[in-house]
């Protein structure tokens, strides 16, 4: 009877470190995953979520742990690790949201609206006001085409990427965020690439038009005509935008599931 109570007490505690470690990634991850951990989104419910997430996931990743420390340093250093890894892929994945707000930033600059700013959940910071509602269309498309689950999944394929316990691979990890930050970058640009050149175009016909007529006042003149047409051209191509957006994440989210 003593022997089978020990066995019970070494079981239940095994569980409880794997729980306390597998929820130190997952619960860091899902306070910065897009939709998951954006501002609006109650404390409590990303709680929530992180905690039934984990117990799924409890008995898969169970066998990858490593043992139980044998003190509690070694478990705290174990836990401060998983939970780097979680801000980690949390972060990451952010990147994918913020091409959102340059895109917008972009276009606003480009249409005349660059000084009309708004909250912006994904950024949880004032935004252009053209990048606080391509932020909106962008959670919104993520959760209508299932790509939320393809962040779930990216969080617990991490596993086999970054093995609990093992060494971080930190130059690969400042890589990695080097190029998804230029990827963002790169993806907002080609976004907003049509306003670039109608913008482009607009003021060279501006600055020929001031050069011909100097008592015109014509960039206060037309001021109204650029947002008139930013705008026209933005309700055109907003669809095409946001789907190039969502293709880029699908791609980026498909390399990091290998």
């Amino acid at each position: 009877m003593p022997m089978e109570l020990l066995s019970l007490n070494d079981a239940l505690n095994g569980q409880i470190y794997a729980f306390m470690v597998i929820f130190s990634r997952v619960g860091t991850a899902f306070m910065l995953l897009p939709g998951f951990g954006d501002s609006y989104v109650s404390t409590r419910i990303r709680l929530m979520m992180a905690l039934a997430i984990t117990l799924v996931v409890l008995p898969i990743l169970m066998p990858t742990l490593p043992p139980v420390p044998a003190g509690a340093l070694g478990l705290a250093v174990l836990l401060v690790m998983e939970s780097f890894v979680g801000v980690f892929l949390g972060t990451l994945t952010r990147m994918l949201t913020a091409a959102l707000d340059i895109a917008g930033t972009i276009i606003s600059m480009q249409i005349g609206l660059s000084n009309a700013f708004m909250f912006n959940p994904a950024l949880a910071s004032q935004g252009t006001l053209i990048g606080a509602y391509m932020g909106y269309i962008g959670i919104i498309l993520l959760f209508v085409t299932d790509l939320h689950h393809m962040l779930i999944l990216a969080v617990i394929g991490s596993y086999e990427v970054f093995a609990p316990g093992a060494t971080l691979p930190v130059g690969d990890l400042a890589d990695m965020m080097t190029r998804m930050v230029g990827q963002s970058f790169m993806i907002g640009a080609q976004m907003a690439a049509p306003f670039l050149a109608v913008g482009i175009m607009f003021n060279l016909a501006l600055g020929l038009l001031q050069k011909m007529m100097p008592q015109l006042q014509a960039f206060s003149v037309i001021m109204g005509g650029q947002v008139a047409l930013g705008l026209a051209l933005f309700t055109i191509v907003v669809s095409a935008t946001m789907l190039f957006w969502l293709q880029a994440v699908e791609t980026t989210l498909s390399g990091l599931l290998g």
